[in-house]
């Protein structure tokens, strides 16, 4: 309807894992608006945490690996819309994805109204759902921008194309240690000036944007008991990090732990929740 998935989902607890090999399977990057129904949950993605209540909302995006958990029975009113229609609206999903938009806030009840009405009106014409999509994102802009201390501005088109590129060239070459300016320049053939002009309004620099996409994907990894096999320092070599101890006190400062401590905490809460797969929770859903 209106040019997304308009879904309600109930359903009893679960976990549900999108992983890395799955973000980076070449499906069409799509963003998840999630308004929370009954029961509690959370999600994370991208180093954050958002606690979900009755009437709260948040994002995610299925082009980063992410972890939805429902202790108990649930429902929720989701949105499946193209990522590129959402970023029109919001600009970095970087900063936008598991912030917990609380049901307090007068932009969150207004999101639930527009939500009600696309999953109440089944024989909408598809115009007015439209209409109700493009409410639905201004509103939702409006939110985010709040939550993140900004004011919501509309990114003119060309530049909207431009930093996609940019961001899908630093994902897909995260792990080269060379990765800088000039590198993402040269391949988009551009001059380096260009390019950091192209993010003086977003929320971090090009260098920081390379960090905090490194520090989150050593973090990850580091809570994933697949790659228990592997030390800290070649977990951060995946990543693009030369110096094992330059990776560490970068770590400590985004994260407020060393890697081997925010390890041992993310699996020992793994041991805590895997029981619940095996009690029919599901541990996996791809189509989340």
């Amino acid at each position: 309807m209106g040019g997304m998935d308009v879904c309600r989902i109930r359903a009893s607890g679960q976990r549900v894992v999108r992983t890395p090999a799955q973000a980076k399977g070449g499906d069409e990057p799509v963003c998840v608006i999630a308004l929370q129904v009954e029961g509690s949950g959370c999600v994370s993605q991208n180093g954050r945490l958002a606690v979900l209540k009755p009437g709260d909302v948040t994002l995610f995006s299925n082009s980063r690996p992410y972890e939805l958990r429902f202790e108990g029975a649930f429902e929720q009113r989701v949105f499946i819309l193209p990522q590129s229609v959402v970023v029109g609206s919001i600009g970095d999903m970087d900063t936008a994805v598991a912030l917990g938009l609380g049901g307090m806030h007068p932009g969150s009840r207004l999101l639930r109204a527009f939500g009600d009405a696309l999953a109440d009106a089944s024989g909408l014409p598809e115009g007015q759902a439209v209409q109700l999509r493009a409410g639905m994102l201004e509103t939702l802009s409006a939110v985010v921008a709040s939550a993140v201390g900004q004011s919501p501005k509309r990114i003119p088109a060309l530049k909207r194309y431009h930093l996609a590129r940019i961001h899908a060239f630093i994902r897909d070459n995260l792990a080269d240690p060379d990765l800088d300016v000039e590198r993402i320049a040269a391949a988009m053939k551009m001059a380096p000036q260009h390019v950091h002009r192209l993010f003086e309004d977003e929320a971090r620099t090009v260098s920081s944007t390379i960090w905090h996409l490194r520090l989150t994907a050593c973090c990850r990894d580091l809570a994933l008991p697949a790659l228990g096999h592997l030390g800290v320092a070649d977990i951060a070599c995946r990543w693009g990090f030369s110096d094992p101890a330059h990776f560490s006190r970068r770590f400590r400062q985004a994260f407020g732990a060393s890697p081997r401590d925010w390890r041992m905490a993310a699996l020992a809460a793994v041991e805590v929740v895997q029981p619940l797969s095996r009690k029919g929770r599901r541990s996996d859903n791809s189509s989340r």
